[in-house]
């Protein structure tokens, strides 16, 4: 066996307000505290002070930091090393918004720049896992809103009258590009993926202590982080294929990341990149994870990191199984490309980006 395999990590835990125990409910997770809520778990994280901890094989209680600053290539790929050095690009997560999860706007690398921010700006993905009924999830700009009209409502705490509002339905996906409104009621059940950022502008309530003039101030700062877009929808187009008796979903795609569902009942083998890694999510039934001599067990809620180095490494689900792929592409060789060979129009390829202004360019080139 090589030094390096796929890799499992101790979740990082988040106590949010908009949490409960969902997750306890519905994955086989390990170790999670008893008695308080869990609103996050961040599956594979590098940030400062919080990097994911080995708990599998011969690099148990090794940082994913320290994998990086170590194997380098081995590990991210050559490509990412090339665009991103030895910055991990990517924020893996499962989040429970059993109850309402704030109004937020995440800004975009610019205006990170240009607030002093220690973080890049954020674009982020929803794939909805579970729903409670009559769940919604509220993004994106009503069509016709001012820049003025959004400034009052942030000021008068009525922002959600702002934004547009969908059904949320176990399996969708919304692309959230920098600069996207967001909310949720509460009664979804996530996995997200987002570039390696924390940063957010919270568009809910101001304070009744302020004057009117300070909340039309700190409004029309936070106004600065929303990027109007009419006629946008941020709910994406898949694109499914038909592998012999698997399936294999691509589910979004942007020039930040990609993700990609697979419906498993036989092997299914994932190749040799050595370009990127990737991380592998089990959210329904059991996978076992074969790289030569190296098996590793999948069990609902568990993610595993695929160094871009290992070679041949397959999929063995037991029964059937719904594993989650994610990954930064080359959006030509690994979107286009694949989709284009197997017959699937210019237009469902670009609805992977959702619709909207904002869509990847990569993603419209030559269509």
């Amino acid at each position: 066996m090589s030094e390096l395999y796929p890799l499992r990590f101790k979740e990082i835990l988040r106590n949010y307000g908009f949490g409960d125990r969902w997750m306890v409910d519905e994955f086989a997770k390990q170790g999670l505290p008893e008695g308080h809520r869990i609103g996050e778990t961040w599956e594979v994280c590098d940030r400062p002070g919080e990097s994911s901890e080995v708990v599998n094989g011969p690099l148990r209680g090794r940082t994913l930091h320290e994998l990086i600053e170590r194997f380098e290539d081995a590990l991210l790929g050559g490509d990412i090393v090339r665009r991103f050095g030895l910055r991990f690009p990517l924020l893996i997560k499962f989040l429970d918004a059993s109850n309402a999860l704030g109004a937020q706007v995440h800004p975009d690398d610019e205006l990170a720049r240009a607030r002093g921010l220690d973080d890049c700006g954020k674009t982020e993905a929803w794939y909805i896992l579970r729903t409670r009924p009559g769940a919604t999830i509220e993004c994106g700009n009503r069509d016709g809103l001012s820049h003025r009209t959004l400034v009052e409502a942030i000021a008068a705490g009525k922002v959600r009258s702002c934004m547009k509002r969908y059904t949320a339905g176990r399996g969708d996906a919304f692309l959230l590009y920098a600069g996207t409104m967001h909310y949720s009621d509460g009664g979804v059940l996530l996995y997200e993926i987002m570039q390696n950022s924390d940063v957010f502008v919270g568009l809910g309530s101001f304070s009744d202590d302020l004057v009117d003039s300070e909340k039309q101030r700190r409004a029309a700062e936070a106004a600065e982080a929303v990027r109007l877009d009419d006629g946008a929808d941020y709910r994406t187009g898949q694109v499914t294929l038909h592998e012999g008796p698997n399936r294999r979903t691509f589910v979004l795609a942007c020039k930040h990341f990609a993700l990609e569902r697979l419906d498993l009942t036989s092997s299914f083998c994932l190749g040799d990149s050595r370009e990127r890694f990737c991380v592998l999510s089990q959210i329904e039934g059991e996978s076992t994870i074969l790289h030569g001599d190296y098996r590793e067990s999948l069990l609902p809620g568990n993610s595993c990191m695929l160094p871009a180095a290992l070679a041949d490494v397959t999929i063995e689900p037991v029964g059937r199984s719904v594993v989650l792929k994610a990954y930064v592409p080359d959006l030509v060789k690994d979107v286009m490309e694949p989709l284009r060979r197997a017959g699937v129009p210019d237009h469902d390829i670009a609805a992977l980006g959702g619709k909207t202004s904002n869509t990847s360019s990569a993603l419209r080139i030559d269509l």
